[in-house]
């Protein structure tokens, strides 16, 4: 059953008005587009560009709506807090997760995936679908414009659009392969006129078969700068946003390294 039809059957609720990311046809990079997402990415401190090692934790807590819907991607019995190490050279990921029911361990490495629970690896497809996934999007929501402006293509500029009384450039574009085992997914990047910091990242779904269709953002706020003078965000916010319109997810930066050295 596609994610679509699991939403409705639980409860109706209104649309997302953002522009939706699986409507942006584009075949063509436009090069002001390309300057505005390396501006962010220079803001930021361009952490894919310039961090060898990034270890990072966060903390946060499941709306019970977005657990009921998608029990397997947000595995909310041992996904609350996460230590987490990301290695860009080789582009590995490790994750360590803990919830109430004990701990989750996962290694991706490219097209590779290796998940365990309580010290058990399981070759359950879905958990190792969901597992790809969300540590593919996490380097993106830790590593923002930098990442963003190094992988996207057919990026283009969409018409400006407003967070609050923050004035946002748009920058549309795909990334390939997508997020998990999506060859494709799409993407919309909010960048704030006056600061060039990313505040929303909007993209779709395509790596599993319940959330095909669907696109979701995160939205980024509490910048905090390092001693170095990077900028990371530190609360995050998730929401789904097609289908329907809900919040699933919130969390916090907990600590931050830098190549060794703790940020704090």
């Amino acid at each position: 059953m596609k994610y679509a039809y699991i939403l409705f059957s639980l409860l109706f609720v209104s649309c997302s008005t953002l522009p939706n990311p699986n409507s942006v046809d584009s075949s063509e990079t436009d090069a002001s587009a390309i300057a505005v997402l390396r501006k962010s990415a220079e803001v930021h401190g361009d952490a894919w560009k310039n961090y060898k090692r990034v270890d990072v934790s966060f903390d946060g807590e499941w709306s019970r709506l977005a657990t009921r819907i998608q029990p397997i991607l947000t595995d909310p019995a041992f996904r609350k807090s996460s230590a987490e190490t990301y290695l860009t050279g080789s582009k590995i990921v490790s994750q360590t997760h803990t919830g109430p029911d004990g701990r989750k361990t996962v290694e991706r490495r490219t097209a590779a995936i290796s998940v365990s629970y309580n010290g058990t690896r399981t070759q359950n497809m879905d958990k190792l679908d969901a597992a790809a996934l969300v540590a593919d999007a996490y380097t993106v929501f830790l590593f923002g414009s930098s990442w963003i402006a190094t992988h996207g293509a057919n990026l283009q500029i969409l018409p400006s659009k407003s967070i609050g009384n923050v004035s946002c450039h748009l920058v549309s574009g795909t990334v390939r392969p997508g997020f998990g085992n999506s060859p494709e997914d799409r993407f919309i990047a909010w960048i704030a006129e006056d600061s060039s910091h990313l505040l929303r990242f909007q993209f779709t779904l395509n790596g599993l078969e319940t959330t095909q269709g669907a696109d979701v953002d995160v939205t980024f706020s509490e910048m905090r700068k390092a001693m170095d003078g990077s900028i990371w965000p530190t609360r995050f916010i998730e929401r789904v946003r097609r289908p329907v319109n809900i919040k699933a997810h919130e969390w916090r930066t907990t600590s931050l390294t830098l190549d060794g050295q703790r940020a704090w």
